[in-house]
């Protein structure tokens, strides 16, 4: 039986290289059943939990929609208790599909829970906060993001310079919203636009040609 050092599988078919690293297989010498782990068997535990998950959110909102026709005066904390389930389960679906890259799920649930949290203040009377400081902590977070996939996706950090540019793009419509004092706090959209400026620039400089390759096939630069 064969032993991946890297992954720590054993294996009891006849293959030389591991089906998940593909680093070459060492014989331990031992002979067994087969041991490959089951990936299978964790996207199965976790499509359970997303349908106990819309069942009990749709438990929930049922239960909200019956006190609200009864007369509750609860329609506010209606719509914010529907953004947040609906955000928690469109959030496990991202999770477990491999359908979509992870430069798109990060997109996409940054951009959702920016505007969940836009109609959480509005229906909670309106202060702005989600203005002033979930706005310009978006392109901050999306910044601190892409670094990190640039450094788990090392091979392919080119790839994310378009992420790089819509936070550019971003941060100038935040700024924008400060100079017609749709935002009120200017600190947190500066470091935004600061910190998009800086990796975008860090990313062309050291990336040399790669990265000047990556901006033609992409936007024709």
């Amino acid at each position: 039986m064969a032993e991946c050092k890297k992954c720590g599988v054993h294996i009891t078919d006849d293959t030389d290289r591991c089906p998940f690293c593909r680093c070459v297989l060492d014989d331990d010498g031992i002979k067994g059943q087969n041991l490959y782990p089951d990936p299978e068997a964790t996207v199965k535990v976790w499509r359970n939990i997303r349908r106990i998950v819309l069942f009990l959110s749709i438990c929930a909102m049922g239960g909200m929609l019956i006190a609200l026709y009864m007369g509750a005066d609860i329609f506010n904390w209606t719509i914010v208790v529907g953004l947040i389930l609906l955000y928690v389960n469109v959030t496990i679906y991202m999770s477990i599909t491999d359908k979509i890259g992870y430069m798109f799920k990060t997109l996409f649930l940054t951009i959702s829970v920016v505007l969940i949290l836009i109609g959480i203040d509005y229906f909670t009377g309106y202060n702005r906060w989600s203005l002033d400081y979930t706005l310009p902590s978006s392109v901050i977070f999306l910044n601190a993001s892409c670094v990190a996939l640039m450094i788990v996706n090392h091979r392919n950090w080119q790839s994310y310079i378009s992420l790089q540019l819509f936070n550019i793009a971003w941060s100038i419509v935040l700024f924008i919203l400060l100079r017609l004092d749709v935002i009120r706090v200017p600190v947190l959209v500066l470091i935004a636009m600061a910190a998009s400026g800086l990796i975008f620039a860090g990313t062309v400089i050291f990336g040399g040609k790669r990265a000047s390759e990556e901006l033609k096939r992409r936007f024709f630069i």
